[in-house]
This record gives structure tokens, C-alpha cells and sequence, in this order.
């Protein structure tokens, strides 16, 4: 299993309203998929701007963000960062050792 930091970033060109809280809306419902499946250890907004960041572990990270459906509606892009564990807070070595 091999651990990322994913930073999503807004498209410029938004759609309207109501499809973009749809799409909000569906993308969160498939970060609570990974919540509890485990795959997710913590996400949420950067304020004051689009986009946001999780921390995910991942076989296929490239299939995580291609599944996620503000990408799939071309409302976000995610830059990758893979990164190994050094140390952590011992309340999450559990879920790094999964």
C-alpha cells in the first residue's frame, strides 16, 4: 500500500450553481466510501478557493482520482504526491500499518 497527499485544485471554468453542488455533493459521498472503508485518513477544503486535500492510501491512485466525480464532471484536477512514512502520532500508526 503506498500513502499520498492529493491536492485538488478548481477548474476555472465552473458550471453553474446547482451543478456544481451536485457534483460537491456526489464527490462526498465518495470520500465517506474511503472513510469507511479506511482508504482515507483525513480531507477537506483549502479555504477561500476550490479544491481541497485528502491523505489516502492507494494500490492505484491514478483509478482513486479518476473514479473521484468532480473529476469526472472536469471540475478538478489532482496533483499526486506519494510520500513514505517516516513517524507519525502514535493515535495513527494503526491506520498506517493496515
Amino acid at each position: 500500500m503506498k500513502y499520498y497527499v492529493l491536492e485538488g485544485s478548481f477548474a476555472e471554468n465552473l458550471p453553474g450553481k446547482d451543478e456544481l453542488q451536485k457534483a460537491i455533493d456526489a464527490h462526498l459521498a465518495y470520500l465517506e466510501a474511503g472513510f469507511e472503508d479506511g482508504s482515507i485518513l483525513v480531507s477537506g477544503p483549502k479555504p477561500g478557493t476550490g479544491g481541497g486535500i485528502i491523505v489516502v492510501k492507494s494500490d492505484d491512485i491514478e483509478k482513486f482520482c479518476k473514479d473521484d466525480p468532480l473529476v469526472q464532471a472536469g471540475i478538478q484536477e489532482y496533483r499526486i504526491t506519494e510520500f513514505k512514512l517516516h513517524n507519525c502520532q502514535g493515535c495513527l500508526r494503526t491506520w498506517f500499518n493496515e
